[in-house]
């Protein structure tokens, strides 16, 4: 009996590895295709971008072009409006160059005038005294 069991058993044992060893080629096999369907959908939806890119790349051009085209503009005026900026700011500064200078020479001025009319007065006082001295002396 212990034969017959034993055989038994070996013969459930590879019934079951057949069996399991089947399942298993039909779930490889199961997986395969669906990772085929999988990989066709992925190209078919990476076609459809790729069409979808290429039109709109077509109108897209257009609009690159238009982009640039405004980019370039926008810097142009862009260093037009810094030009101007420095040119600005040169002629104010040769402006507050030109008056500070003006300025100082007419402080020069004013302070030559004030000294010269303050020489004059020193030597109309000395006439004065000179004269009043004169007549003063005169008179003893």
């Amino acid at each position: 009996m212990k034969k017959e069991e034993v055989e038994k058993k070996k013969k459930k044992k590879k019934k079951k590895k057949k069996t399991t060893k089947k399942k298993k080629r039909e779930e490889e096999e199961e997986e395969e295709k669906e990772e085929e369907e999988e990989e066709e959908e992925e190209e078919e939806g990476e076609e459809e971008e790729e069409e979808e890119e290429e039109e709109e790349e077509g109108e897209g051009e257009g609009e690159e072009e238009e982009e640039e085209e405004e980019e370039e503009d926008d810097d142009e005026e862009e260093k037009e409006e810094e030009e101007e900026e420095e040119e600005e700011e040169e002629e104010e500064q040769e402006q507050e160059q030109e008056q500070e200078e003006q300025e100082e020479e007419q402080e020069e001025e004013e302070e030559e005038e004030q000294e010269e009319q303050e020489e004059e007065q020193e030597e109309e006082k000395e006439e004065e005294f000179s004269r009043s001295n004169w007549g003063w002396k005169r008179a003893k």
